[in-house]
């Protein structure tokens, strides 16, 4: 077997790991490099076939290369040939990227020899939630590719567009006898987990959405005041991770808010510091001016939720001094002003409840499902199970998920027949697909429901063994 493993963001890694698990098979292992490679502490720099396959006789490995400077470059083609004869597996750094996570490679990259049989594209999710010309190598190219700045994050979708139009579409038409695979180094965030299946299989990475594997949403209070406290204790029940700021020691302290994730003692000018990623924010401070502060601040950022105590009066002129900073009026129109369902609540109590039924109300209303922490959590091998899409009466949204593992089953998609037959799926350790369930008509009748609707469901081969 005779593997060139190209790309960017790990291949040394996986090189050292493919040879750890041939030779642990008793095979005679072979390591070198078609264009250049670092240096590890039992490489033979020569060009010597004789010396080569002497170490790789002896001792089952040998990794191999012509010394120049901190690397290796590819040996004479008569010395990796015959060195070829004798190995069993051969294993070829074929592609450089400096330590960058992806690239785009230029005309003469890879270099693939011509006894190859199998090309492993290698990507790094490290990439993800990074500034593109930070961890891009080739940046031009990629930069020609993607059509993006430099200042651009970098989303999931960037890496699968830059590993199909970059390698797998060209190696493909250039090597059509030969196989070719996508391997993805990636953390055990359950996310990069489910990212790394979709690419290795080549499936479209938006079928999925990051949203979708948070699982607490972040509440932020702005005001530590008798509804604030109502307010924690409610949402504490509701899985909210719960932040509370106010300016003040006597309502911004833990003996008030004994329930709250986080407790901050400072002025509302300083808000800025303390916002949350797509957060759900109240704002109940105990004035007009500081109401004005923290929305205007809030509208600058990315929020899911954005609600204001206050008389109508007082609502009206915090909007006309909106407008007068030059807020756009459509940003103006989606603060929930005042603030909470209009349930004629009068108590701290019942405010609160009003408000917290309205952002229940606003959060599952935008079909972003959240996730268990023993889920996220989860260290073992199995299947997720994620409804991709949705019609009709069944009963949980796009979003939902659950993993079905060796002897467990962690979270639900709804429950019932369709449920079961999910993890009866699940449970044959599939490939990526998707799979829909109707249930309506006849197929609900053979799964015993008689709601009506479908799922598209998407099944996740996940594993959580260490390295690439």
């Amino acid at each position: 077997m005779i593997q060139a493993v190209v790309g960017a963001g790990g291949k040394t890694s996986l090189i050292k790991k493919y040879a750890h698990a041939y030779r642990a098979q008793g095979k005679k292992v072979f390591v070198t490099t078609s264009t250049h490679m670092f240096i590890d502490e039992d490489t033979l720099l020569t060009d010597n076939a004789d010396e080569i396959i002497r170490e790789l006789e002896e001792k089952g490995y040998a990794m191999a290369g012509i010394p120049e400077g901190e690397k290796i470059k590819a040996l004479s083609e008569e010395t990796y040939g015959r060195v070829c004869e004798k190995a069993d597996v051969v294993l070829i750094e074929a592609d450089g990227s400096k330590q960058k996570p992806i690239k785009f490679p230029n005309e003469k990259e890879p270099v693939i020899y011509d006894n190859v049989e199998e090309i492993i594209v290698v990507c790094g999710l490290q990439a993800l939630g990074k500034k593109a010309k930070e961890v891009c190598h080739r940046w031009e190219l990629v930069q020609a590719c993607l059509g993006i700045a430099e200042d651009t994050v970098i989303e999931a979708s960037h890496i699968q567009k830059l590993v199909r139009k970059g390698y797998m579409e060209p190696l493909k038409e250039k090597y059509p006898e030969k196989t070719i695979e996508i391997k993805v180094n990636h953390d055990d965030s359950l996310y990069q987990k489910a990212v790394a299946a979709l690419l290795e299989a080549d499936m479209d990475v938006s079928l999925i959405q990051e949203e979708w594997f948070s699982t607490q949403p972040n509440l932020v209070i702005c005001g530590g005041g008798h509804v604030s406290c109502e307010l924690v204790k409610m949402a504490a029940c509701l899985d909210f991770r719960i932040k509370v700021l106010d300016d003040r020691e006597e309502f911004a302290n833990r003996e008030r808010f004994p329930l709250a994730d986080e407790v901050i003692c400072d002025t509302f000018d300083h808000l800025e510091n303390y916002l949350e990623p797509n957060g759900y924010y109240c704002v109940v401070t105990r004035g007009h001016k500081d109401d004005f502060l923290c929305v205007k601040t809030i509208l600058q950022h990315p929020y899911q939720y954005l609600g204001m105590i206050g008389s109508k009066a007082k609502v009206e002129k915090t909007f006309e001094n909106l407008r007068q900073e030059g807020i756009a009026e459509e940003r103006i129109k989606m603060i929930f002003a005042p603030i909470g369902l209009p349930i004629k609540a009068v108590t701290p109590g019942e405010i609160a409840v009003s408000i917290l039924a309205q952002i229940i109300q606003e959060k599952n209303g935008k079909q972003i499902s959240s996730v268990s922490r023993e889920l996220l959590e989860v260290k073992e091998g199995g299947t997720l199970c994620i409804i991709i899409e949705k019609s009709g009466s069944s009963p949980r949204g796009v979003g939902s998920m659950m993993f079905v593992g060796e002897d467990k089953v962690i979270d639900s998609i709804g429950g019932g027949a369709v449920e079961f037959a999910v993890i009866e799926e699940a449970k044959k350790r599939p490939q990526a697909m998707i799979k829909e369930y109707h249930l309506n008509h006849e197929d609900s009748g053979k799964l015993g429901m008689i709601c009506g609707g479908s799922n598209k469901v998407l099944f996740l081969p996940i594993s959580f063994k260490e390295g690439i």
